[in-house]
């Protein structure tokens, strides 16, 4: 038996809630080898060009980081 056969058998098994899932899942993993495998998804999450306006947007500004503070001492196991 094929791999495509033993799950297409194992998928006639399944409610219709988990096999809108492996749906959703095959859609997610299709979109990203369309777009050159950078994980980038065929629906865009954010706001068209929201990269292009906030990429540097902070370049100018100052960047501090603070002291790291002490570790916590704890009492022993």
């Amino acid at each position: 038996m094929s791999t495509r056969d033993a799950l297409i058998q194992e998928l006639m098994k399944q409610p219709e809630k988990v096999l809108r899932d492996v749906r959703r899942y095959l859609e997610s993993l299709t979109g990203h080898e369309s777009n050159g495998g950078n994980g980038a998804s065929t629906s865009a999450v954010w706001p068209e060009r929201y990269f292009e306006h906030t990429a540097g947007a902070f370049a100018n500004e100052p960047f501090e980081r603070p002291s790291q503070l002490p570790f916590e001492k704890r009492e022993e196991w």
